[in-house]
């Protein structure tokens, strides 16, 4: 029983850090921070891209654990 529930938080966290990656990624350039590589005159990269991609990577990988989980106990009952 403990093990659905902690799937499901586990979940609800891999959403709310996949959110706020996504929302960090959508600042806009005035509030992204400092520039780290210039890709051309229109694109760039700054630190907010790279918080945002980390966040959104660790939300994926979270959810991916959260699914292996929750697979793995119903496979058990």
């Amino acid at each position: 029983m403990w093990l659905d529930w902690a799937t499901r938080l586990f979940t609800i966290l891999a959403l709310v850090i996949t959110l706020i990656g996504l929302v960090i990624l959508a600042l806009p350039d005035r509030l992204e921070g400092q520039q780290m590589v210039r890709l051309d005159a229109a694109h760039s990269v700054h630190v907010a891209d790279l918080i945002g991609a980390g966040l959104v990577g660790a939300g994926g990988l979270t959810t991916w654990a959260a699914v292996l989980t929750w697979q793995r106990r119903r496979i058990q009952q």
